[in-house]
């Protein structure tokens, strides 16, 4: 069944939750039960821009941080966390010496003493992101875990982005999925295309009668 949709004339204000002025996606944020930490480096542009996933996985999982990125200031309470001997931190990030995720979290469930993961995103454009880290000389030795391979986005709302590549809210669905969080993965899954779908309606001045369901997102 194709969702009604209604074209208006008139821009309403925001809402001062989501930001979306056609659609509010705030009723529709699971509040999840998540032992799964994540650290979102976040470029100091990407808090301005409406189409940032990082926020979603900020306002669904309860361990989930923000720490905007600004080249002469590193964020301190990140960088406290990077001294902290208790905690293990991961960039998730391709390089040469990067190490699956999976075997990371394999490694870490069969420990019969393991401190806990955080697992750092750079919520970024691919661009943005190389350069981050070369400025980022705090990051230098900080292990690397890369994602699967063969992994396809269904994120569309920016251009020249490298193929293939994920966006931050996808990227923290597979952290979710290797962390054997599967039902909080699908949650989070879910509210990633109910915002693909608020985003292009609200583009289009379009205000959508219904939310999406399970079955109109394949």
């Amino acid at each position: 069944m194709k969702k009604e949709e209604t074209v208006l004339s008139t821009k309403p204000a925001p809402c001062r939750g989501c930001g979306f002025h056609y659609n509010c996606l705030c009723e529709r944020i699971p509040a999840l039960q998540s032992q799964v930490r994540i650290e979102l480096l976040m470029h100091e542009t990407e808090a301005m821009r409406a189409s940032n996933t990082g926020r979603l996985l900020e306002a669904a999982l309860p361990h989930c941080r923000r720490h905007i990125w600004q080249r002469k200031t590193p964020p301190a309470e990140l960088l406290t966390l990077l001294a902290d001997p208790a905690a293990q931190p991961y960039l998730v990030f391709p390089s040469e010496t990067a190490l699956p995720l999976d075997a990371v979290v394999t490694r870490h469930s069969s420990a019969s003493y393991a401190k806990p993961l955080h697992f750092i995103i750079v919520d970024a454009t691919w661009q943005q992101a190389r350069k981050m880290l070369r400025q980022s000389p705090w990051l230098e030795d900080i292990p690397t875990v890369t994602l699967p391979d063969g992994l396809t986005t269904n994120y569309s709302l920016r251009r020249n982005q490298p193929t293939g590549s994920l966006c931050t809210c996808e990227v923290g669905i597979e952290i979710l999925t290797a962390m054997h969080e599967s039902e909080n993965a699908g949650a989070v899954s879910h509210l990633f295309h109910e915002f693909i779908a608020t985003f292009e309606a609200d583009r289009n001045h379009v205000a959508l009668s219904q939310p999406l369901s399970q079955s109109q997102q394949q």
